[in-house]
């Protein structure tokens, strides 16, 4: 025994050591983002770069948004001022919170369209914040936006975001008390020893850290595949067949014990025949999960940290595993002592021999079971993931609110970029921009659609030529009329001259006067009308350019 703790106790220290590093350089996952690793093909990707460009100032920012309800009851006037204050107390403490831009529905009566709601129960504001510790984002804002008997809620995508990371996080640490829990449990009644599964435990835990730690590590260097299920794919992957590799290396050493081998030729025997079976197995299982690399689809590329797991798990398992045996020997299975293998099971055999003598009612009953469940399934996925936040967080609470009292895509719009070689601010350019909004609107789920020609969802009167027609026809109208009263008035001026007396020519003159009058009118209003008509256009230039 010391001959070989001499020789094989730097094994063990090797892996208590790697074990200690891996848990000092392992990486906080908090600020990991999976999107990184979506494929610049994809139009999501485009669009992300265009923004970049187009809107340098929103990077490094986060979108959120404040909501304030009364429930089904419409907003008092008190509880609107209530809210006024809580707005600007924001806005004037915008360093504080670190806002950079915030959007309320006294901004302007454009804004009070988009973020009162129809029904005047619910008021929403939007803030851009620096990118910062989001954590810590959301307890400071949580706490600005409280109001007196105002429900409030603090939402966002970026929000729902970090609390779907933080759900599915709080899931994988379910996932790995219940698989320990589960695997302790098996070993148990497989071998009736509490050593044993602990042993197996302490083997793939310890691969399953360092793989965590590589893998990790990679992604913060070197934009290694991620998502938020990476860790849960290597854990319970090392956990299923790391146990299934223990169980057939401990069953056998088992089994040379009862064989009446010692400990060292037992482990030779284990190792020998053992050895080759875990390496053929633990190979395919590596290429397996090595393809996935090359898999477009980010979620199944993040799972390639699988395979870095499995080449440490078939390393521990074939060098920290044969040192734990030979020390333990006989002690593992402790204290069971009946050397013994496998044995004949009953339950076993009952149900094999039943399922044999009646394999047509079985198949049956098979099939009873799983066609209603293969034709119940839609085949529909959703990758929605505030799906996955619990509706009692409030950031899922206040997204309901949004979808309940606007529209489903207020809170998350999906917006589309317009990129061209040439300045868009123009007659042609924005006329494209418009057609392409009000085919959009077309499109069936679209509730509205903002664009630099309809900034509040509707077209905006002045910007098209139809309605500056209708204003210049009607001066154009009044013109006319002036011109026929002048000719009529001429004409009658003309017949009397010819036969009336002086006074009566004073009379048709006069007439005359009152056409001219009339004319001079009809002009005025043309001019009025026609500039008019210019301060419109110059004022929905004005707002096209600002909103280019």
């Amino acid at each position: 025994m010391k001959r070989f703790v001499k020789q094989r106790g730097w094994v063990l220290i090797l892996w208590l050591g790697l074990l200690l590093v891996a848990l000092v350089t392992l990486p906080n996952t908090t600020n990991f983002k999976e999107n990184d690793n979506i494929p610049g093909s994809y139009s999501s990707t485009q669009a992300a770069k265009i923004s970049a460009h187009w809107d340098r100032h929103s990077q490094n920012t986060y979108s959120v948004i404040a909501v304030f309800s009364n429930g089904n009851q419409k907003l008092s006037a008190q509880q609107n001022q209530a809210i006024k204050q809580t707005l600007q107390k924001l806005k004037h403490h915008q360093s504080r919170y670190q806002i950079t831009d915030l959007t309320t529905a006294d901004s302007s009566t454009l804004a009070k369209q988009q973020l009162v709601s129809r029904d005047q129960t619910t008021q929403m504001a939007e803030l851009t914040v620096k990118h910062q510790d989001i954590t810590h984002l959301k307890k400071v804002l949580n706490h600005a936006i409280q109001t007196a008997h105002v429900q409030t809620y603090l939402t966002g995508s970026d929000i729902l975001d970090d609390d779907f990371s933080a759900t599915t996080e709080k899931g994988v640490q379910k996932t790995e008390v219940i698989a320990i829990i589960f695997i302790f449990v098996v070993l148990l009644l497989v071998f009736k020893s509490p050593l044993t599964p602990l042993v197996s435990l302490l083997t793939v835990g310890i691969a399953g850290i360092i793989s965590l730690s590589i893998v990790f590590n990679l992604v913060k260097f070197f934009g290694f595949p991620y998502s938020d299920f990476t860790e849960v794919f290597i854990i319970i992957v090392l956990f299923g067949i790391g146990t299934d590799y223990n169980i057939l290396l401990y069953n056998e050493f088992r089994e040379g014990l009862g064989q009446g081998l010692t400990t060292a030729e037992a482990l030779k025997q284990v190792m020998g025949n053992g050895r080759r079976t875990i390496i053929y197995s633990g190979i395919s299982v590596l290429i397996g999960m090595v393809t996935l690399f090359f898999a477009k689809f980010y979620l199944y590329r993040s799972a390639a940290g699988i395979a870095i797991g499995v080449a440490i798990l078939l390393l521990v398992l074939l060098t920290l595993n044969p040192v734990l045996m030979r020390l333990l020997g006989p002690k593992l299975f402790w204290p069971s002592r009946s050397g013994k293998g496998e044995g004949n099971s009953r339950v076993w055999y009952f149900l094999s021999r039943h399922a044999w003598q009646h394999s047509l009612i079985l198949g049956g009953l098979a099939l009873l079971l799983v066609v209603p469940l293969a034709l119940r399934g839609s085949g529909q996925l959703n990758y929605d993931d505030s799906r996955e936040v619990p509706n009692t967080l409030a950031s899922k609470r206040g997204f309901q609110l949004i979808q309940q009292h606007f529209s489903k895509g207020t809170s998350e719009p999906t917006t589309l970029y317009l990129a061209g070689k040439h300045r868009l601010d123009n007659e042609r350019s924005l006329k494209e921009i418009d057609r392409l909004a009000q085919q959009i609107k077309q499109v069936k789920g679209v509730k509205s659609v903002l664009s630099a020609t309809q900034p509040g969802g509707s077209q905006i009167k002045d910007l098209y030529v139809n309605h500056q027609l209708a204003t210049t026809t009607t001066g154009l109208e009044k013109i006319n009329r002036g011109l026929k009263q002048l000719k009529s008035g001429v004409t009658s001026a003309q017949r009397q001259l010819a036969t009336a007396d002086i006074a009566s020519q004073l009379k048709s003159v006069k007439t005359l006067s009152t056409g001219a009058t009339q004319l001079a009118t009809g002009s005025q209003e043309l001019t009025q009308a026609l500039t008019t008509v210019s301060h419109r256009v110059q004022t929905a230039n004005t707002q096209v350019q600002s909103l280019a």
